[in-house]
């Protein structure tokens, strides 16, 4: 317990932010989160099978996927992006594009020497270009999948 409290942490913290988002845009883009949220769970999976990265102290350690970082800070900012951004593709992909270089570079730095992960077999620049194809790739299922299902409903 005592080497994971960074992990509940990053677990918990953007959780705070939640109330802000508002009800009608957790109903509209939470099936594409939870699509999300398997996807990045499948790619831990792999990950751990093909050492691209290590977490340290995971909250859950027969897992292979960090359900720290997965169900919290992922989870809420592909929220808050897509609240933001949604309808306006070339925006939204901006947007990721800044959010994972973020990711890639300066926060996975400041997470190894936090001792929260360590890339292995993955460089920086693999793992930014992977969370641009999972963004692009969340996108589409909005747009194609979740999107004309809402307007069924609607009319």
């Amino acid at each position: 317990m005592r080497g994971n409290w960074k992990m509940y942490l990053l677990l918990v913290l953007p959780w705070l932010t939640v109330e802000k988002l508002g009800k009608n845009t957790l109903l509209r883009f939470l099936p594409t989160i939870i699509f999300s949220d398997l996807v990045i769970a499948l790619i831990s999976e792999l990950s751990q099978k093909l050492k691209w990265w290590k977490v340290r102290n995971p909250l859950f350690p027969n897992l292979a996927t960090d359900v720290s970082f997965v169900f919290g800070p992922f989870t809420i900012i592909n929220f808050w992006i897509f609240k933001l951004t949604f309808n306006k593709f070339w925006l939204y992909l901006l947007t990721n594009i800044f959010a994972d270089y973020l990711f890639a570079f300066p926060l996975t730095t400041i997470a190894e020497k936090l001792r929260i992960y360590k890339m292995i077999r993955m460089n920086r620049k693999q793992l930014f270009l992977l969370s641009i194809a999972v963004a692009v790739l969340n996108y589409l299922y909005q747009s194609l999948f979740i999107e004309p299902l809402r307007r069924n409903q609607k009319g």
